[in-house]
């Protein structure tokens, strides 16, 4: 599962290698919007996996500018391997697939810095 907040670029960490059979491969990522079916394609290039670990995790940043025109807060999403740039995941080798969840921002409210008196009859 992939866990994101709108208006924030984050890092989702996923487990892409053990089902790799390619060395080096780019990353095709394909989100379909639960309620509207609209289907968005995000590439990205085996470099921008940052992970330490490659053989046990992968680490891959994912805009947030891809799903601000969306309405969609739940996607269900898959992962392919290429070796190409293309956007069609015909034929390409499934990685891995799950749910991502798009969350608002949370507001964290702090104390007040002034002091309040209150005169009690």
């Amino acid at each position: 599962m992939i866990n994101l907040t709108k208006g924030v670029d984050a890092y989702s960490v996923l487990t892409l290698t053990e089902k790799q059979l390619i060395a080096a491969p780019n990353y095709l990522f394909i989100f379909t919007g639960r309620t509207t079916n609209k289907v968005t394609a995000l590439l990205r290039l085996n470099n921008t996996d940052i992970s330490l670990f490659k053989d046990r995790y992968n680490k891959i940043l994912i805009p947030h500018s891809t799903f601000t025109t969306l309405k969609d807060t739940q996607f269900l999403y898959q992962v392919y391997e290429q070796t190409g740039t293309g956007t069609n995941p015909t034929g390409l080798n499934l990685l891995e697939n799950g749910l991502m969840v798009i969350s608002e921002a949370v507001t964290i409210f702090t104390n007040p810095t002034g002091t309040t008196e209150f005169i009690l009859p």
